[in-house]
């Protein structure tokens, strides 16, 4: 019994019924829902690089971009003479039209020089009057002057006739010499008169022409005068200051009796006339050409839509204009996506268009297919 027990003992035991039962391997099968939401991410992902590049089915002709304004020509009028505020004919952003006062500046001193100069013009006008009598007494001379050469001269060729005449028949003696040497003296006395007569046609010349260079400068006082009586009609007229075209005006703020000075500023004035200046991607310009149709829509005005066409394009970018200009030579470089201004001219004759503002934010596009 002790052997068998003994026997049984020893025996190995079943290596079965020593090892740990394992549990079968589950295959892990992913939801439906979940790959469809990985789907859905990554062509939102592609569909978003796609967008931002404008590649494939969003490649579009629409260039748009919201870095654009309203742009128009704003005039700031200033005082053109000294003077005291005499009147304000306008309020605050009024309409106004081309050559409506304004403003009055006080002009009392200028109309002083209007009286002065406008005096100082007849003055010189009397002046070249009075030169010019003389001139003609001047030419009045020269005529007597060459009158008495000429009367002169006709005296000295009888007396050389005479002397010559004497002279034959001295010979035979008809004639005493005392009547050839008389007849000598006299031709003598007629080549002095000549030569006498004859400076004074020179005399009388230098003077017309002295007379006449008078002229010239009185002319010249004249333009003198008229200039001065014109830049004082001028600064009288300054003191009006008109609208120099129709527009809106801004804030007033002069007053009556303020003294200003030329070149204080009065008021601004703002046309009609506005456009768009869009400033565009680099990237957006490719295929951009004058002519071409665009539109905007107004911030301000709820999204009011314009129409309009490309007018112009800048030269340059936009930093090629800036006072300090980046030096990309020097340090890290990181590349900048620049931009390029495009002016939009607006059609006329659409609603709401006389509600446009220089200054206010739109979103331009142009369509560079058309």
């Amino acid at each position: 019994m002790s052997s068998e027990a003994t026997t049984q003992n020893d025996a190995p035991a079943d290596d079965s019924d020593n090892k740990p039962t394992q549990a079968p391997e589950k295959i892990i099968n992913p939801r439906p829902i979940t790959l469809i939401i990985m789907l859905v991410v990554f062509l939102l992902g592609v569909g978003v690089i796609l967008w931002a590049w404008h590649l494939g089915p969003f490649n579009t002709p629409l260039q748009q971009t919201e870095n654009s304004y309203v742009k128009g020509n704003i005039t700031l009028l200033s005082a053109q003479i000294n003077g005291y505020i005499e009147k304000v004919y306008v309020t605050d952003f009024e309409d106004v039209k081309q050559g409506q006062p304004l403003v009055k500046v006080s002009s009392a001193n200028y109309s002083q020089q209007v009286v002065q100069a406008q005096s100082g013009l007849e003055q010189a006008t009397t002046n070249l009057a009075n030169q010019q009598q003389i001139i003609e007494q001047r030419k009045a001379d020269v005529k007597a002057a060459q009158a008495k050469v000429a009367q002169v001269k006709t005296q000295l060729e009888l007396s050389i006739q005479q002397l010559k005449r004497l002279e034959s028949l001295v010979g035979v003696g008809a004639v005493s010499q005392n009547e050839v040497d008389t007849a000598k003296a006299a031709v003598k006395n007629n080549e002095a008169l000549m030569s006498q007569a004859i400076a004074s046609v020179d005399v009388a010349r230098e003077g017309q022409k002295t007379a006449e260079v008078a002229k010239i400068g009185l002319v010249a006082q004249i333009k003198s005068a008229n200039a001065q009586l014109n830049q004082a009609n001028t600064n009288q007229e300054y003191g009006l200051i008109t609208a120099p075209t129709s527009g809106k005006l801004g804030q007033i703020n002069i007053r009556t009796g303020q003294l200003v000075t030329q070149g204080t500023q009065l008021v601004y004035l703002i046309p009609k006339s506005m456009w768009v200046i869009a400033n565009f991607k680099e990237t957006q310009i490719d295929k951009m050409k004058i002519g071409q149709k665009a539109w905007f829509t107004v911030d301000a005005l709820g999204k009011q839509k314009f129409t309009g066409v490309v007018k112009s394009i800048s030269p340059a970018t936009g930093s090629e204009f800036s006072v300090i200009k980046t030096d990309n030579a020097t340090g890290n470089f990181t590349k900048v996506v620049q931009r390029i201004s495009v002016r939009i001219d607006i059609d006329g004759n659409q609603s709401r268009l006389n509600e446009l503002m220089p200054g206010m934010s739109v979103v331009a596009t142009v369509d560079t297919s058309s």
